[in-house]
């Protein structure tokens, strides 16, 4: 039920928002992630990512973004490692811009990720709704932001991820 409203509140976004503000205010970046994957078994294990980010201004509230990762190293403790295999992401961000540059921000959207645990070799395919908060800073036609947010919060175990980006604008 989660899944279906979220895609339709997406559509809804995507079909009310017209092709041309959204091809005034493209951009394109990328995205340093250092995840935590929480459970009540283990000690915390804390990945390192790189993710491509795609997106656009659907106002000057609104923006739609793309997100699709992996991640440039495991974390291990004693027993086990993690790795996050691949993520997918698509979201709504809702905020308002000060002084002109500083957006500060929520995050709402769904989450894919593939991750590859060893210990007891697993792989889990897993899709969340996640949500966050977080700002960008604009400096022209670059921009760069710090977020934090919850990719999956499952009964046995929470997936964070604390982020810095850079965007480009075109």
């Amino acid at each position: 039920m989660k899944k279906t409203l979220i895609a339709a509140a997406m559509a809804t976004g995507l079909v009310c928002g017209s092709h041309q503000a959204l091809a005034d205010d493209l951009y394109i970046g990328a995205q340093y992630n250092l995840y935590t994957f929480s459970t009540s078994d283990l000690d915390d294990l804390e990945p390192d990512g790189l993710a491509f980010i795609i997106g656009g201004s659907l106002n000057e509230n609104f923006q739609l973004e793309g997100r699709f990762g992996r991640s440039l190293s495991d974390d291990n403790v004693p027993g086990a490692a993690l790795k996050v295999d691949e993520l997918v992401g698509f979201y709504v961000k809702g905020g308002m811009t000060f002084a002109d540059m500083v957006f500060p921000y929520v995050i709402l959207g769904y989450t894919k990720v593939d991750l590859e645990f060893w210990g007891e070799p697993l792989d889990y395919t897993e899709s969340d709704l996640s949500y966050g908060v977080g700002a960008d800073v604009a400096l022209g036609d670059f921009s760069v932001g710090l977020e934090w947010m919850m990719l999956q919060d499952k009964s046995d175990y929470e997936l964070e991820g604390l982020s810095l980006s850079g965007k480009w604008r075109f």
